[in-house]
Parts: C-alpha cells; sequence; structure tokens
C-alpha cells in the first residue's frame, strides 16, 4: 500500500529486546540494527536515552514490535483470515474475481502493505502457484516480512501455510518492474494507499505512518502490462475515480473499493 516515488518518514530508531532477554534475541537485535541503520540499545539502557527516538523495535519472545508515540504494533495478517475463511466456506472474494487466479498462478503483487492481499492471492493460488509482494518503505517491509515467517494461527492452518508462501521482497515497484522480464507473472497488482483511512481497518493507521504515498503513474502502467501474462489489476476507493483516470476498466465493486482492468500487452 505504498507507492514509488516519495521518501517515506525518516525516523530515529533503535532497536533493544524484552527484559531478561536471550543471547539469540540480544543477537537478532543486533542483526537488525546493522540492517536498518539504527543503534542497538540494550534493555538497561534504556531508560536515559529513549526520550530521543520517534520509534523503538523491540525483539520479543516470538515477535518483533514497533513501538511509537506510546502505540504497540506487532504484525498481524489484518483482513486476510476472515477473507480466506470466506473462500473456504465457497463465497466469493472480490479481489480473486478481479485478478482471476487460480491454482498455479502467479502474482506480482507491487505495493505490499500488511500483506492481506497477498496471502489471500497466496492461498489459492496454492502451493504450485507464487505471489510476490513488493513493499519500498524498508521498516513496513521488515515488520511485515517477519511478522509473515512468524506469526501462527493454530486453528487455520491452511492460512500460515499461504503466509509462509508469500515472498515480501524490499523494493520499489517502478524500478523493479523496468527490470522484470516480459509476460513475467501472470498478474501484477496494485493497491495504491487512499486519500481517506478504511474505518476499523487494523493496522493501516501505521502503514499511513510507515508507507510512500501515491500510486503508479502511466509509465508504471506501460511497465506492469509488459511484465504480466494476462492481466494488471488495481483496487480504487469507489466510485474509483482513479481506475477512470488511468484507462482500466472497473470489473469488481464492493461497498468500500472497486477494482479496475488493463490487459497485459
Amino acid at each position: 500500500m505504498q507507492a514509488n516515488r516519495e521518501t517515506e518518514p525518516q525516523l530515529a530508531l533503535a532497536t533493544t529486546t524484552v527484559a531478561r532477554p536471550r543471547p539469540e534475541e540480544c543477537a537478532t537485535a543486533r542483526r537488525i540494527a546493522a540492517e536498518m541503520g539504527c543503534p542497538y540499545w540494550p534493555r538497561a539502557s534504556l531508560d536515559k536515552t529513549c526520550a530521543d527516538l520517534d520509534g523503538l523495535l523491540v525483539v520479543e519472545r516470538e515477535n518483533l514490535a514497533l513501538w511509537i508515540a506510546g502505540q504497540r504494533f506487532c504484525y498481524h495478517p489484518n483482513m486476510a483470515k476472515l477473507r480466506v475463511c470466506a473462500l473456504q466456506q465457497q463465497r466469493k472474494d472480490a479481489l480473486i474475481d478481479a485478478l482471476q487466479i487460480a491454482p498455479g498462478a502467479s502474482v506480482l503483487d507491487c505495493t505490499c502493505g500488511l500483506g492481506a492481499d497477498a496471502i489471500v492471492a497466496s492461498y489459492v493460488a496454492g502451493p504450485e502457484g507464487r505471489v510476490l509482494a513488493l513493499e519500498a518503505a524498508p521498516l513496513l517491509a521488515l515488520l511485515v516480512e517477519r511478522g509473515m515467517a512468524s506469526y501462527s494461527l493454530a486453528d487455520d492452518p491452511d492460512l500460515d501455510l499461504a503466509m509462509r508462501r508469500v515472498e515480501v521482497r524490499r523494493a520499489d515497484f517502478a524500478t523493479y518492474l523496468r527490470k522484470e522480464a516480459d509476460a513475467a507473472w501472470d498478474v501484477v497488482y496494485f493497491d495504491p494507499m487512499f486519500d481517506e483511512s478504511i474505518a476499523h481497518a487494523r493496522g493501516l493507521d501505521l502503514v499511513r505512518c510507515l508507507a510512500r504515498p501515491g500510486g503508479p503513474e502511466p509509465a508504471d502502467l506501460h511497465e506492469a502490462r509488459r511484465v504480466a501474462r494476462r492481466r494488471v489489476v488495481m483496487k480504487d476507493r469507489r466510485p474509483g475515480r482513479s481506475l477512470a483516470r488511468l484507462g482500466f476498466a472497473k470489473v469488481e465493486e464492493s461497498r468500500r473499493v472497486c477494482y479496475g482492468v488493463l490487459p497485459a500487452w
């Protein structure tokens, strides 16, 4: 749910651990600090230094948590659980109808965000398919990549497997598309960040804080149509003004959003 041109907010970050960390948790916190280019502070030193921080990455027992402005964020698959449950009950999903994918399909999700759409696509594509989700904002990509690898729902192993199959890559879609081969993916998908929040969508306010704003431009869509074997799909808020501006044909609608399609070249 990010775009490709603006720089995400530059936060003063540090990594640390829970209060009695195990050696492996300290090692993980140090690795993440090196990866993100921020300092690692042992938990005991935080009282003297945390006032200068915008955010804190905390390596917990099984999670990576981000604290910003007194609020804790830890990865959650958002609406993917309910949507996969609906598909298991043979109910429709507007995105899947727009993508027109089946087991074995390949999907390039250019705007990962929290990855709910990528998880649903992965569930339908199955173990023989492939879903690659691009996220340009490094901090958001880190949280989602690690979260998808560790989050577990004991009551829904199919959802767990779908999450594990999603490949999350830190990449700007404009750059990635221009380097990708012709017809490399069945479907290329965009979910640009909306101008207004959708009420009750868990985690989206934090995504809005971390992600890069905007959406694909005509030149990006030209590359996406080259990279797609079948179609390019984009999500928009109803009534679909961005879809109309960019030449998409509207194919699916729900109460709040709609989807449009461009054919591959």
